[in-house]
């Protein structure tokens, strides 16, 4: 009985495989069509947080898994260090569910069990960061830690590039097959694109590199620092605010100076763009946003919503749903 359940499990998991391979566009339009929906749920079932966090993760789940088999099915080709580290997919399955799991903490053991689970989180993702720092010698580590697969690029180059040619296992090159050369007066002589990492080979400079390690580990402890100054002071209180600040302008100041000195790769500098911009989000952070920002905001939000048609339903939405955002540690404080 069990091997036939075992069988026709794998069987469909087998054709789901094959279907996602064979459809990525449609797979995308669902997936869209199925994020659209969390949206909306977002703000239409507030009573139930816990159904929200739970419907407002699902998406990015499911990509995560019709990434993960789509690339199983051509890895014997292709070469993604994110998909292949166990460590990234861990990390990002976490970021995808950690909000889900703090409410689910509360509801089951009240605010110490919520506070527990949100100590365990942050400990765990750190951890896990410091080992891809030391360890696996990433300079800068992304959010989420496995990105979304380009799988308009990615099925360009499996079937464009690599029928015309095979890869290299150590290099990553890809060498141009005999069987698919065209004729010698049509060829351009241009050598095949790498399938690798395009940000394997970049310039480094070993004092920057240095100092980036340690900008990058002073980041990625921030959340443990700012979780134990909450709890020598309290949760609302000025200190835990102002050294959140500190530590991210510091690290971000270490990063501007090291850019000068050394090459980032194209997705370190997109991370280091997302984390200034983060910055912004303080303003929504308590206690600033208690004593200062709260009024501004809903006075905004108020004359955006009497001056612009149809902007009210999505003002009401922003001003119902702040309350919840603000009371949810990893809404706020993630990272």
């Amino acid at each position: 009985m069990a091997n036939c359940v075992n069988s026709k499990l794998n069987n469909l998991l087998t054709s789901y495989k094959n279907w996602v391979v064979a459809n990525p566009q449609l797979l995308t339009d669902i997936e869209a069509t199925v994020r659209c929906l969390s949206y909306f749920s977002f703000g239409q079932l507030r009573n139930s947080t816990l159904a929200v966090e739970l419907i407002y993760s699902m998406p990015n789940l499911i990509v995560l898994c019709n990434d993960l088999l789509m690339y199983s099915s051509k890895r014997q080709h292709l070469k993604i260090p994110q998909y292949d580290s166990k460590i990234k997919i861990w990390l990002t399955v976490v970021e995808y569910t950690e909000t889900f799991l703090e409410v689910s903490a509360k509801k089951l053991w009240g605010p110490k069990g919520k506070w527990l689970i949100i100590v365990i989180i942050q400990l765990f993702k750190s951890v896990l960061r410091l080992l891809l720092i030391y360890v696996y010698k990433e300079r800068v580590t992304k959010s989420p830690a496995t990105p979304p697969l380009n799988r308009e690029k990615f099925n360009k180059i499996d079937n464009v590039q690599l029928k015309e040619g095979f890869m290299l296992k150590r290099s990553g090159t890809v060498v141009r097959s005999v069987k698919y050369s065209t004729p010698i007066e049509l060829r351009t002589w241009k050598a095949l694109p790498s399938v690798t990492d395009e940000n394997e080979n970049l310039t480094k400079n070993k004092e920057s590199d240095r100092n980036l390690k340690l900008a990058e580990s002073l980041y990625v402890t921030k959340p443990l620092l700012h979780l134990g100054c909450m709890y020598i002071t309290s949760q609302n209180r000025w200190p835990p605010w102002i050294l959140s600040l500190i530590i991210d302008i510091a690290s971000l100041n270490v990063f501007n100076r090291c850019a000068q000195k050394t090459l980032l790769s194209k997705e370190e500098e997109e991370e280091l763009v997302r984390r200034r911009l983060s910055l912004l989000l303080y303003i929504l952070r308590s206690p600033f946003y208690d004593k200062y920002s709260r009024n501004k905001i809903d006075s905004l939000l108020d004359t955006i919503s009497s001056s612009v048609p149809l902007a009210k339903y999505l003002t009401s939405a922003v001003k119902k749903n702040l309350p919840y955002m603000q009371s949810t540690y990893f809404y706020m404080w993630s990272r």
